[in-house]
């Protein structure tokens, strides 16, 4: 249990990262990303434009993430909602899997106004039970 608070602490935190993506400058097919923070390696590529998709593989001391973001936008008059389709997984050392669901997120004031940026979902963790 503690484990999953620390995650869902984690996805909470991070959050705001989405908001601000940085990588891949213009997504071509075959472009990767590689980065090293700490003991953490980090491996993404390109590999769809349209839908937008880029898979992932991220390896720490203590857990395994991978799985692939596919994003799709529903444009508005001054706004988009932008929904993350892909599937996203974390696995422990210990075998403990958790699916990871994105929530949507609302981006208003495109073309007049005030620009803001608001999750309309939840987003959730499922606990994947090994069944041997």
């Amino acid at each position: 249990m503690e484990r999953l608070k620390l995650l869902t602490s984690f996805m909470i935190a991070t959050l705001s990262l989405q908001m601000g993506g940085t990588k891949p400058f213009n997504p071509i097919i075959g472009e990767t990303f590689q980065a090293k923070v700490g003991d953490i390696h980090m491996y993404l590529e390109q590999t769809s434009n349209h839908p937008p998709i880029f898979n992932y593989y991220i390896i720490g001391p203590l857990f395994t993430s991978y799985g692939y973001s596919e994003v799709e936008i529903n444009s508005y008059t001054n706004s988009m909602i932008v929904d993350n389709k892909g599937k996203m997984y974390i696995e422990f050392k210990d075998g403990t899997l958790y699916k990871i669901k994105p929530p949507k997120m609302q981006m208003s004031g495109l073309m007049l106004g005030k620009r803001y940026m608001n999750f309309i979902e939840n987003f959730a963790i499922e606990d994947l039970v090994k069944i041997n």
